[in-house]
């Protein structure tokens, strides 16, 4: 299974869950360790030292019983005879007070083996021998024998106490053997148990490191494409070639961005259509907004819309111009709001400037039917070809006035438009006068219709370069507004991936919180581990101790036997075997005693190895506590993350309205310079109107020279 089929989510429970593993493999490890310590430590203290206390509390009965049982040989005084019997039975009972307990020990297989059992037999064997040896040395000295009660001591009781005691410490030296192989044991699985943490926590933390770089990787990597497929989008490039390699949130977002792409470009070649289209003439082309879903539809239906309305306000001008060129000025131009009143105005003042012109030549006309030349228009309410039309009128009433009589011939031809025509023959007199100013009236109007026709080039000229501007900043508004909308659509999926970004942010956030409380859990149990150490160092000090106590007696005890050296000296012959015995007891305590030392030395360097141990662990605990510290560390920056992607999604929101507002804006530029270009066409096709209309009259190619008329 490849990590790029697997979610964002199952990646991170994937890599946290290894960690998780990876520290539960640590602490299984270390307490499987510690158990093995604290196993040989128990058997020390628990089995070992128990064993070897009783034996211990054996040695010390039997030789107090020794002491006593001299005293009974050797004492006159029936007090201290009868205070010696007594110590017997109370060190007898103590010796059936340990032996029970051992005995059990020895022959449970969980605390016992066949060289302990055998050693014991030994201990029993010689204690059988020993026992009938001081009832009958108490019963002599009690009928009196004292002599034959010495003799017994010292031939029999003696020696049988010296092997027993022998044997005692026989037992006594395997239990502390077995406690030294239990601390090199110790000790040894405490140097490997370090050896083998710093080992499993180095690999351990090669393997975190792999992970989180691998599912970082797998992460970035396909979010840093999207991001640069966003930014060529967003810049107008809809050329990017988007990859989807993976199924993940990074895939689908991906895939989700290569159907946009898709979708944008189609809805801009169906922009580019329809003014390809328009442009061609093909007015009533339209795009078809089934094509696009959603918001696209609902774009392509507005821009429709919006054509037809221009459409529609260009036809009625047409519409209105063609009227108007035919003289039928009963029909307004519709009111327009907003900036698109200006068209209207527009239109009002064209019909306006007609109406005037031609109230004013309809007002010299019927003065002239009337047979009133005098009659003449008001220029001054006019400007320009208008004003000049005016003037002309005024000079023609001025002529007509003149010089009617001399015109009546050429009026036919006049009537017909033929501004060529001529009165030939010779005229003499007022008729030659009557030609040549028909000639001159001929020349004049030929004049006033040239400088017409010049003036509608003009107009004609001025609308076209006026229409073509208004329509090439009509074309761009309109690209502006389309890279408008889109740019606001692009806000708004992009608002929509922050707010998802934010949310999965949250849920990473989540997942470190658990981790760390993970972690603190490791803390918790390391530090229970640390003072499990500090238990078994402690109970090793005490074992230092209890040596200690043991030197202790043993020497006393040599103190005892030297007393006992001197007592046996002052007896002279008669206590010269009891001399032995003491003898036997010294050197059997400095034995001790010296035992007792290894004992202690060897518990010392327990001691030490266990501190040593104990100080590892707390160290494991320390570095454990970091780790934790660090979990938090990274809560703290996934919330910081969070935080930051709540405040980038709110002002990528502000943005995205601001977008739309300005979107607005645009396109009601965009159709206020569709009017006004609307408007320019309308003037230009009322110039093209006006030109027809003086393209009727007919006149000569090379200007006559114009006679004055007297």
């Amino acid at each position: 299974m490849r990590i790029d089929t697997l979610t964002i989510g199952q990646r991170l429970a994937l890599g946290f869950g290894l960690v998780l593993v990876l520290i539960l493999a640590l602490t299984g490890i270390g307490i499987h360790r510690v158990l093995r310590i604290d196993d040989g430590l128990s058997t020390i203290n628990q089995v070992n030292s128990v064993k070897q206390r009783y034996a211990i509390n054996f040695r010390g009965s039997v030789h107090d019983r020794a002491i006593a049982l001299r005293d009974v040989v050797l004492s006159e005084d029936p007090a201290v005879v009868e205070e010696a019997n007594a110590m017997i039975d109370r060190l007898t009972a103590d010796y059936a007070q340990s032996a029970a307990p051992l005995e059990a020990m020895v022959a449970d297989p969980a605390t016992g083996d066949a060289e302990e059992a055998a050693m014991l037999a030994a201990i029993q064997e010689v204690e059988s021998r020993t026992l009938p040896l001081i009832e009958r040395t108490r019963a002599l000295r009690e009928a009196g024998a004292l002599a034959e009660a010495r003799a017994l001591v010292l031939g029999e009781a003696a020696p049988a106490f010296t092997t027993w005691l022998a044997r005692i410490n026989a037992l006594i030296d395997l239990e502390e053997a077995k406690n030294a192989r239990e601390a090199e044991a110790a000790a040894a699985t405490a140097n490997g148990f370090a050896a083998l943490m710093l080992v499993l926590s180095v690999l351990a933390l090669v393997i975190g490191a792999g992970v989180a770089w691998l599912i970082t990787r797998s992460v970035i990597v396909p979010l840093r494409q999207a991001l640069d497929v966003a930014e060529r989008v967003g810049a107008g490039d809809l050329g990017s070639e988007i990859r989807v390699t993976g199924k993940d949130e990074a895939g689908q977002l991906l895939a989700a961005m290569g159907r946009m792409q898709q979708q944008l470009v189609a809805f801009s070649q169906g922009q580019r259509e329809i003014a390809e289209r328009h442009e061609a003439g093909e007015i009533s082309f339209r795009m078809d907004a089934a094509a696009y879903p959603g918001v696209y539809g609902t774009m392509a239906t507005d821009i429709n819309e919006l054509v037809a309305a221009h459409i529609a306000v260009k036809m009625r001008m047409a519409e209105l111009v063609a009227r108007y060129a035919i003289g039928d000025f009963t029909e307004d131009m519709p009111r327009l709001p907003g900036e698109k009143a200006r068209l209207t105005v527009i239109m009002d003042t064209a019909k306006g400037n007609l109406t005037l012109i031609s109230g004013e030549i309809k007002r010299l006309s019927a003065a002239a039917a009337a047979g009133d030349f005098s009659a003449r228009g008001d220029a001054g309410r006019f400007e320009f070809g208008f004003r000049a039309m005016v003037d002309d009128l005024n000079r023609l009433m001025s002529t007509a006035d003149a010089n009617l009589a001399q015109i009546s011939t050429v009026f036919d031809a006049f009537a017909r438009g033929d501004l060529t025509a001529r009165m030939t023959g010779d005229h003499p007199g007022v008729f030659g006068r009557i030609r040549d100013d028909a000639t001159g009236t001929g020349q004049r109007l030929t004049e006033i219709v040239r400088g017409i026709q010049s003036a509608v080039a003009s107009i004609h000229l001025a609308a076209s370069e006026i229409a073509s501007g208004n329509a090439d900043l009509s074309r761009r508004t309109e690209q502006q507004a389309a890279s408008l909308e889109e740019t606001s659509a692009l806000m708004d999926e992009l608002t929509s991936k922050v707010r998802r970004n934010a949310e999965h942010a949250g849920q990473a956030n989540a997942l470190v919180r658990d981790a760390g409380e993970a972690a603190a859990a490791g803390g918790r149990v390391v530090e229970e581990v640390v003072a499990t150490m500090g238990a078994i160092s402690e109970s090793s000090r005490r074992i230092a101790d209890i040596i200690g106590v043991i030197d202790g007696i043993a020497f006393q005890t040599n103190i005892l036997a030297l007393n006992a050296a001197v007592e046996a000296a002052r007896a002279g012959d008669q206590g010269r075997g009891f001399a032995v015995v003491a003898a036997e007891v010294r050197s059997l305590a400095q034995r001790s005693a010296g035992a007792a030392k290894d004992i202690k030395s060897l518990i010392s360097g327990s001691v030490e190895n266990v501190e040593a141990g104990a100080d590892r662990v707390a160290r494991a605990g320390e570095a454990m506590g970091q780790i934790v510290g660090a979990v938090r560390e990274v809560t703290d920056i996934m919330a910081g993350i969070t935080s930051a992607s709540s405040e980038q999604r709110s002002d990528i929101e502000q943005v995205g309205q601001t977008v739309v507002q300005l979107d607005h804006v645009t396109q009601q530029n965009a159709a206020l310079v569709e009017e006004a270009s609307a408007a320019a066409r309308g003037l230009q096709d009322q110039a093209s109107g006006l030109a027809d209309a003086v393209a009727v009259f007919k006149v000569a190619a090379t200007p006559r020279p114009l006679r004055s008329a007297a």
